[in-house]
């Protein structure tokens, strides 16, 4: 499963759409009950707040009590095993929700589109964590509308014939942010998945991953190509050999490209609409969606 501190690590991401502007977080925090103190961190009900103050924003929904009294078990036990980490990611979100907040209605507006893009479709693909399940039922109670429409054509036994599918899709997600002893940000942990399918029924994949250990950086790269045959809902690509590449920056001796076999793979296909946008969902044994690209 991918690591929790993800969720936070987006907002990270988009605050490059930003103009990077500084903005001090209000004293409050210091005047705020603490919770619990672990290895000479705490964690406060004000940080608590504010973190659901976010989502609250960016999702457009309201928490019920139940569901503040839930999100702030699930901190707390987060917090008690990975203090540091966890304590960072709090304050990453605080302050770069501070600086959302500076922005005018129309930026607000785009970077809670840009964050819910991704991080909605996340969530989904994590049914068995139990901050995914919390935050995607929130989600869902300001959406519900949404996503009765959004989800009318799941059922669909035919995707059409292969010009449904052409274009450029993707996959991203982003995960922890590494620092060096000195504080410096040195990187992320992060992976890229790209389809793109051409008129003439062929496939092109490239595939990196990007992971960070302190300041050592690994990076793993496949690219591929194959014939697509569609029929109905169900997909064969026919894979040529691969391409995979290592690249570790604290082992360069043993950096090496390989040449991976051809194989045959198979998925259920189908479409979805997320936030006004068509979704490509492919399925072997679980399901991920992949938004159109250039």
């Amino acid at each position: 499963m991918m690591n929790k501190f993800k969720y936070f690590s987006l907002l990270f991401l988009y605050v490059v759409l930003m103009d990077g502007t500084t903005i001090n977080i209000s004293a409050q925090a210091a005047e705020s009950r603490v919770l619990v103190i672990a290895e000479n961190e705490s964690l406060s009900q004000s940080d608590i707040d504010k973190v659901i103050a976010f989502y609250e924003w960016a999702f457009t929904a309201k928490f019920t009590q139940e569901q503040r009294n839930q999100y702030q078990s699930i901190k707390l036990n987060e917090f008690r095993k990975n203090p540091a980490e966890t304590k960072k990611s709090i304050e990453n979100i605080i302050s770069n929700y501070t600086q959302v907040l500076a922005k005018n209605e129309e930026e607000q507006n785009r970077v809670r589109q840009a964050f819910n893009g991704n991080f909605v479709g996340q969530l989904r693909n994590l049914p068995n964590d139990a901050e995914a399940k919390l935050l995607l039922s929130v989600y869902n109670s300001a959406h519900v509308g949404e996503t009765t429409s959004n989800n009318a054509d799941d059922s669909s036994g035919n995707v059409g014939d292969i010009s449904s599918l052409v274009g450029k899709w993707v996959w991203t997600h982003t995960g922890n942010s590494s620092y060096s002893t000195s504080g410096a940000y040195t990187g992320s942990n992060g992976s890229r998945f790209t389809y793109q399918f051409l008129p003439n029924g062929t496939v092109e994949f490239t595939g990196i991953m990007n992971v960070m250990n302190g300041s050592c950086n690994q990076q793993i790269f496949q690219s591929r190509k194959g014939k697509v045959n569609l029929s109905g809902s169900t997909m064969t690509i026919n894979w040529s050999p691969a391409t995979f590449t290592r690249d570790f920056s604290c082992d360069r001796a043993n950096n090496y490209t390989k040449t991976l076999p051809a194989e045959n793979e198979t998925y259920q296909v189908k479409f979805k609409t997320d936030l006004g946008q068509k979704q490509l969902c492919l399925t072997a044994k679980d399901e991920t969606c992949y938004s159109p690209t250039n």
